[in-house]
């Protein structure tokens, strides 16, 4: 087997069809009245029905890709950039307040990883904080930090 999206999809299928399997110790339960097992049951059913679709996909293509290949083509400080943007708001997720740790992250994508103008900067970060805040604590009453600040 030459091509690694064929590769791939075959740990995929494995991980798809040991959720499955795992899932049914749980209990299916009726279609009326599903099980805790129902969802990692379907979930696992949909991961391994899509690994077979991109196995066969594969298969008339005879292409191999190199390790070498994949660094070259992505662009790495970027990468590198988001994952530290994304550990700097674990960090400070509990001191300083989901409100305000998600307003800096999603300002710093917007500007730093995809520029865009700071009137747009500040728009969209403080649209997507207002409306995580709205969906998730508001709406799904889920207890989110509140940080020193109260908010």
């Amino acid at each position: 087997m030459k091509n690694n999206d064929q590769r791939s999809s075959l740990l995929w299928l494995a991980v798809g069809l040991a959720i499955v399997y795992f899932s049914t110790k749980y209990g299916l339960g009726m279609l009326s009245s599903p099980g805790p097992g129902f969802v990692p049951f379907l979930a696992g059913l949909v991961l391994a029905a899509l690994a077979l679709v991109v196995f066969f996909q594969q298969l008339g293509k005879k292409r191999r890709e190199n390790v070498k290949d994949l660094f070259r083509q992505k662009d790495w400080p970027a990468t590198l950039k988001v994952m530290a943007a994304l550990v700097l708001y674990a960090v400070f997720l509990k001191s300083l307040g989901f409100v305000l740790v998600t307003f800096c992250l999603t300002a710093y994508l917007f500007r730093i990883i995809e520029p865009m103008a700071w009137k747009k900067v500040f728009a969209g970060a403080f649209l997507t904080a207002l409306g995580a805040y709205v969906v998730f604590n508001l709406w799904l009453e889920a207890q989110l930090p509140a940080g020193m600040f109260g908010f």
